[in-house]
């Protein structure tokens, strides 16, 4: 195949958007301060009930507007379909450039092999939640596992590939890992995702309480949409990571009542907290209640939308 030098492509940025009134404006200051100008800038809003598309507007951006119900992977294709490049970049709204990201990745695709690229994510604290996130997320992370993946969505991709695969816009949950699954599936044999090191990223992680109620609870209102399409041992896993905490005060009260299950609550429990202490360890932070109180909110926040998701019709972001 016939080599393309990078500097002759060009890449569109697209950027689904929700309601992100409060940091559009330093994302797509970014996006627009970048040394590799993208040729174009594509927001596609879930119908938002703030002011994100007028503050958007001040940047010389596209804007599509999704029809209800919206979803965030229904607005990554729509802003792909739209993309007049050769490469797509699709991010998340609360992702921040460094200002070499795109350049960086754009000298991959001069290897016609080369399908996708991801950023390297390396993220500052704006809130002590915040910063129990980052480090959370680092401690827990897989280190037997080779993952190249990032705890946010970003991703370049030439748009060639939405011609073979797209998103499912039926999910919420998993979205991007079933994305990447059938990605790699398709191209196992012609394509390669790289990583590069250069093209760094940062993410905001939840600043609020306000914040991760509503992220969880939707992670778990669209988590049984996955669970129907796709069984696997790492979701059943991921699930039940989730579910650890709030079992821990459930099995603890039914002890009460029943207590030949009491083994039941110490084992659940320990589980939770050797996580804990190996997350500490792991991160080099002391922050083992402060993690523990972490689980403990998001597997409630989690739990509540998976009910609201089992007797619930409700769709869209």
């Amino acid at each position: 195949m016939e080599t393309t030098h990078a500097s002759s492509l060009t890449v569109t940025v697209i950027i689904p958007t929700r309601n992100e009134e409060e940091g559009i404006a330093e994302c797509l200051t970014a996006v627009f301060n970048q040394s590799f100008k993208p040729s174009e800038v594509i927001i596609v809003d879930g119908r938002s009930t703030d002011n994100t598309i007028s503050a958007a507007k001040k940047f010389p951006v596209k804007v599509f507007v999704e029809s209800e119900p919206s979803s965030l992977p229904n607005a990554r294709n729509i802003g792909a379909e739209n993309a007049s490049s050769d490469i797509v970049f699709i991010m998340d709204a609360d992702i921040i450039l460094h200002k070499d990201c795109i350049l960086n990745a754009m000298k991959y695709f001069s290897n016609p092999e080369v399908i996708g690229v991801i950023p390297s994510e390396h993220n500052v604290a704006h809130s002590r939640l915040e910063q129990i996130q980052i480090d959370w997320f680092r401690g827990s992370a897989n280190s037997i596992r080779p993952n190249i993946g990032i705890s946010v969505f970003a991703q370049f991709l030439r748009k060639s590939v939405f011609e073979k695969i797209k998103f499912d816009s039926q999910l919420g949950y998993g979205e991007d890992d079933d994305f990447q699954h059938r990605l790699l599936g398709v191209y196992a044999n012609t394509g390669k995702i790289v990583q590069s090191p250069g093209s760094i990223i940062s993410s905001h992680y939840c600043h609020t309480l306000k914040e991760l109620f509503s992220q969880y609870t939707w992670y778990g209102r669209t988590f049984t949409g996955y669970l129907r399409k796709k069984v696997t041992l790492k979701l059943l896993l991921n699930c039940g990571s989730l579910l650890a905490p709030t079992f821990i005060i459930i099995t603890g009260l039914i002890t009460i009542a029943v207590p030949i299950i009491f083994p039941l609550f110490l084992v659940i429990a320990g589980l939770v907290i050797a996580r804990d202490i190996l997350v500490c360890i792991r991160s080099r932070r002391p922050s083992f209640f402060e993690f523990f109180a972490f689980e403990f909110l998001r597997s409630f926040f989690f739990t509540r939308g998976l009910l609201q998701g089992l007797f619930s019709k409700k769709r869209g972001r």
